[in-house]
């Protein structure tokens, strides 16, 4: 378990959930953000494998997606992201492509989903 990947989600409950089904799958080490402004912090101060992060209904996702592009954090410009949102239309999910985001989950998701998504993302497959 020595994939470091970023999840930014501010609902305690589902980003506890997932840290937990993930740690005990032993799928890679969860780092938890809650908000964009630490999410962003956190990747000014340390790298990361991937990241599943909630792009927010002011969607300030996108700009902390456009930033790891940018090559405006330690991460590699090329990290593995994946995103979550209550909604996403057409036009959206065209700019999440053009930035190459791997998956989009709409919510409300099952647990499952998400730890396939970090899977994914992780490069780290599931257990059997």
């Amino acid at each position: 378990m020595n994939r470091r990947l970023l999840l930014l989600e501010p609902h305690f409950v589902m980003r506890r959930t997932v840290v937990t089904v993930a740690r005990e799958l032993r799928l890679c080490e969860l780092h938890e953000a809650t908000s964009h402004e630490a999410a962003l912090r956190m990747l000014k101060t340390d790298i990361y494998d991937g990241m599943l992060a909630d792009i927010g209904d002011d969607m300030l996702g996108l700009a902390l997606v456009q930033q790891v592009r940018e090559g405006s954090t330690l991460c590699d410009s090329t990290l593995p992201i994946a995103v979550m949102a209550g909604s996403l239309d057409a036009p959206t999910i065209a700019m999440f492509k053009q930035l190459d985001v791997r998956r989009m989950m709409i919510k409300p998701f099952k647990v499952k989903t998400a730890i396939e998504v970090l899977s994914s993302i992780s490069g780290v497959p599931l257990p059997n």
